[in-house]
Parts: C-alpha cells; sequence; structure tokens
C-alpha cells in the first residue's frame, strides 16, 4: 500500500524510478475499474435456505451465465415466476434475502453471470435462458423480473438486443438502484485515454460510463423506444435510495439526464438517506424489501406504486418511503 500511495503522489526525483509515471497511469486507470462497480460482495456461507443443497451453491457460485432454480420443493408450474438478476459481484448470494422472503409465493429463480464479461455477451446467453426456461414453463412468458444496479444494465441490453423481443413482451420489470443511464462513478471515463484503457481492464466500467456510446444505446431515443415496446413502462417500477453515490439525478448535462429519466422510468419511488439503507446492501435491507413487497403486491393488482403507497395495503414501513414526483412527470420530448 505505501508503494501504492508513493506512486500516486508522484515520482522520486532520482532517474532509477524512470517508469513512475507509467505506473501512475496503470494505477489510476485500473484501481477505479476496481472500485466502481457498487453491488458488494455478500459472505459465500449466506445460505439458499436451511439445509440448502450443495450442489445449488456450487451452481451459483460459479456463475456460468445460467438461470438456477431456487425453490425449494422443486419447479412449481402453478406460481408466478419471479426471475432475479444479482449486481456486478462475484457472489450471486447477494440476493437471497429476496429468495428467503418471496419463495413462498413465487417460483424464484436466478440469473448467475459473470460481470467480468462484456455485457454483451451477458445478455446474449440470458436471452437463449429466458428462451429455454419458457420452453419449460408457459408461466415465465408473464415473470416478474427483479433487477439489482449493475443488472439493470444486463436486462436492459438483452431486452433492447434481442432478435425477438416478443420473448419479454409479457414480464413485469422491477428496478433495485439501477445504475440508469449509467453511474456517476463512472463519468471520469469520457477521459479519451483513460477511458479507452480503462474499458480494458473493467467492462462494468466501460458499460456504466454516462457518456459512452453503451449509454446511447440503452437510454437514448431509439434504445428507450425500443425497450419500452417490449417492456410495458406501467409495469416498470423503479427503487432509488437518496443520496446513492451512483445516481446520475444530479448532473448538470441535458443529454445524460434525459437517459437517466428514460432508465429510471415514471412509475418511481424514493428510499430516504433516514431508512439507513445503502446501494451494496439493498437487497438485504428491510425498507427495499418492504417497498419490493409492495411493488409486487401492486403488479398482481395493476395498481400504480402511488396507489399502494397511499392505500397502505403493503407498505408496512411506509413512512420510510416517498414519492420521487420528478421522475413520474414524462418528459415532453424524450431524446
Amino acid at each position: 500500500m505505501k508503494c501504492f500511495l508513493g506512486l500516486l503522489r508522484g515520482p522520486r526525483r532520482d532517474n532509477a524510478l524512470g517508469n513512475g509515471m507509467a505506473c501512475r497511469v496503470m494505477l489510476m486507470v485500473l484501481l477505479p475499474g476496481m472500485l466502481l462497480t457498487g453491488c458488494a460482495t455478500m459472505p459465500a456461507t449466506k445460505p439458499l435456505w436451511a439445509a440448502h443443497p450443495e450442489e445449488l451453491l456450487k451452481q451459483v457460485m460459479e456463475r456460468n451465465d445460467r438461470i438456477i432454480h431456487l425453490s425449494q420443493n422443486g419447479e412449481d408450474h402453478e406460481k408466478p415466476i419471479l426471475l432475479i438478476l444479482h449486481g456486478a459481484t462475484d457472489d450471486p448470494t447477494e440476493m437471497m434475502d429476496i429468495v428467503q422472503k418471496f419463495r413462498s409465493h413465487y417460483d424464484v429463480f436466478l440469473y448467475c453471470y459473470n460481470y467480468h464479461q462484456r455485457v454483451e455477451r451477458i445478455g446474449t446467453d440470458f436471452v437463449k435462458e429466458v428462451n429455454q426456461l419458457q420452453a419449460q414453463n408457459k408461466l415465465a412468458a408473464h415473470a416478474t423480473v427483479v433487477v439489482f444496479s449493475y443488472s439493470a444494465i444486463v436486462f436492459r441490453e438483452a431486452v433492447i438486443s434481442a432478435d425477438d423481443r416478443s420473448v419479454f413482451s409479457g414480464m413485469s420489470l422491477v428496478q433495485l438502484v439501477p445504475t440508469a443511464g449509467g453511474s456517476l462513478l463512472a463519468q471520469w471515463m469520457r477521459i479519451p485515454i483513460f477511458g479507452r484503457l480503462a474499458a480494458l481492464a473493467s467492462k462494468p466500467s466501460a458499460a456504466e460510463n454516462p457518456y459512452g456510446r453503451f449509454a446511447e444505446k440503452l437510454w437514448g431515443k431509439e434504445g428507450n423506444s425500443i425497450f419500452s415496446s417490449a417492456i410495458c413502462p406501467e409495469r416498470t417500477y423503479t427503487i432509488l435510495l437518496e443520496g446513492d453515490p451512483h445516481s446520475l439525478a444530479a448532473v448538470n448535462n441535458q443529454k445524460v439526464q434525459q437517459r437517466y429519466k428514460n432508465g429510471i422510468g415514471t412509475n418511481v419511488v424514493v428510499i430516504p438517506r433516514s431508512a439507513g439503507a445503502t446501494h451494496e446492501y439493498l437487497p438485504a435491507h428491510p425498507a427495499a424489501l418492504a417497498f419490493l413487497s409492495a411493488a409486487l403486491e401492486s403488479l398482481r393488482k395493476g395498481a400504480t406504486l402511488v396507489q399502494a403507497h397511499t392505500s397502505g395495503s403493503a407498505l408496512a414501513q411506509g413512512a420510510d418511503l416517498v414519492e420521487y414526483q420528478s421522475a413520474r412527470r414524462p418528459a415532453a420530448n424524450a431524446h
């Protein structure tokens, strides 16, 4: 660590460290890429359920771009399907609080992927897995998809790039702190030289660049139109977090702002900072789980998040949730 700090401060005056500048450049490129992704690694010992099968846990941890069936009593063709995507993590068990909370009412599946790969490949593999799932279970065509942070990008890429987008036309979507439009932590990627080098070292950094071509592809006018034609905006719910370090809400750039709003949609609420939740551990936080429960109930009833919030029928912790008014008003002209 002292060597790292010394290199970041600057080279010594002797000529023996003539490579100091090169080392600093590499550190500036690699370290942000390694630190950028905001989906924390949860303990690998977190159980899938009590006395979970070791083979099942092995499949989850392998992250071979596969949809893994996690329901305790095997496949249930009577229950609605909940399809979960983890964030940019080497430990997909970060989503197990959601699995445990909703497995009694849903047939639960988890897409376990290697986030170090290019998001285009991950998205392509996801489409293949969804097709296979729908061939095995007709209810998969009407699955509710829950994405967290980086996986909002994975899912959006999969939908937009799919040869047959009708595969997703019957699905609903709940987004937990999506890196919509990109991530604020990746804004340094707009620096030409560092950005290109960092993209080679960190695939998530490239995908989360709010000023890159990928941001335009996924959240620009054309990409947003394609996505909205496949995934009904009225059945897309977004949970945001006040003070989220990844959020682009305060960026003073019109194009970035429009892409951000396209990404979060118009059916949005915010968990206030006072709830004590953080971006990295949101899937395990009680406030987020309470809101997700309300969102799923709203989808079943065809209500909006605001209606659910007003009725209080499903918001056990309603005091910790506030409406995001500005996001619910569609922009007059999407870009």
